[in-house]
C-alpha cells in the first residue's frame, strides 16, 4: 500500500512539473508572438508617420510643397537595411520597395504599391531606406566628387543589383553631365523576387504631363498606369489573382 502511495506522488509530481514546461513553452512562444506583431506594428506606424509628418510642408531650400499622403496604421511595411536586403534578394516570394519620405516620387508611388500590395493579398512590404549607407556626391571645380563614402553592405547591394542599375551622374551648372563611375538606386525603386531571382523593377512613377511636377498628385490615368505597372511585378512573384467567386458571393 505504502508502495502505490509513492507510485502515485511520484506520478503527480511527474505531471505536475510536465504541464509547468507545457506552460512555460506555451508563456514563452506567445512572447515570442506578441514581440513579432508589436514589431511589425512599430514598423507600420513610424512609416506613418514619417511620410505623414512631411504632409503640406515646404521641402527644405526650396518653395516647393509636398503633397498630403494618408498611410493606413496596418501597412505592410517591414524596414530593413542594405545587408538585409540582399538577403531578401534571396527569397522564394518578396517586393522590396527602396524609397525614402522626403523623395516626391516616393509619397505618390507609395499609396498605389500598398494598393496592389492589399489586392494580392501581400502583408508584407519590405522597406529600404539607403540615406544613412549610400554614397554622396558634389560638383567641385567641374567634377563628380566623392564627399561620402557608402557602407560596405551598400555597394555590395549594389553588385546585387548591377544589371537593374544605370549609372550616376550628375549635372554642373553648366548642363555638362558629369560622371561618377558609379551605379545608383534611383527612388523609387521597386523589385519583384521570385525564387532567390529578380523577376522585375520598376523605377519612378509614370511620365508626368505639361506644367506638371514631381510634387503634383497622379491624375487618375497616372495612377491607373501605376497599377498596372506595379500589377505585373506583383503578378510576377505570385501569379494571376484567382477569381474565388461563386455564383451567390465572392470569398
Amino acid at each position: 500500500m505504502k508502495r502505490k502511495n509513492i507510485i502515485i506522488i511520484i506520478s503527480i509530481v511527474i505531471l505536475i512539473a510536465a504541464l509547468s514546461i507545457l506552460g512555460i513553452c506555451i508563456y514563452k512562444g506567445n512572447v515570442e508572438k506578441e514581440k513579432s506583431n508589436i514589431s511589425k506594428e512599430t514598423d507600420a506606424l513610424k512609416f506613418k508617420k514619417e511620410y505623414e509628418a512631411l504632409n503640406g510642408t515646404i521641402r527644405e531650400g526650396t518653395e516647393d510643397k509636398y503633397n498630403s499622403v494618408t498611410i493606413s496604421e496596418d501597412n505592410p511595411i517591414k524596414y530593413i537595411d542594405a545587408k538585409e536586403a540582399i538577403s531578401v534578394l534571396e527569397k522564394d516570394q518578396a517586393i522590396l520597395y527602396v524609397g525614402a519620405e522626403w523623395c516626391p516620387w516616393c509619397r505618390n508611388a507609395v499609396p498605389v504599391l500598398f494598393e496592389v500590395a492589399n489586392t494580392y493579398k501581400v502583408d508584407t512590404i519590405y522597406y529600404l531606406n539607403l540615406d544613412d549607407e549610400k554614397s554622396v556626391y558634389e560638383v567641385k571645380d567641374n567634377k563628380a566628387v566623392m564627399t561620402k563614402e557608402g557602407t560596405e553592405d551598400y555597394y555590395k547591394l549594389l553588385d546585387a543589383l548591377d544589371e537593374e542599375l544605370s549609372l550616376y551622374t550628375l549635372t554642373d551648372e553648366n548642363g555638362k553631365v558629369l560622371e561618377t563611375n558609379e551605379k545608383r538606386i534611383y527612388m523609387p525603386f521597386v523589385v519583384a523576387i521570385k525564387d532567390g531571382k529578380v523577376v522585375g523593377t520598376h523605377t519612378g512613377t509614370t511620365e508626368l504631363n505639361k506644367d506638371q511636377t514631381k510634387y503634383d498628385k497622379l491624375t487618375d490615368k497616372q495612377h491607373a498606369e501605376l497599377v498596372d505597372t506595379y500589377g505585373n511585378l506583383f503578378k510576377n512573384v505570385y501569379g494571376e489573382i484567382k477569381n474565388t467567386c461563386d455564383e451567390t458571393k465572392c470569398d
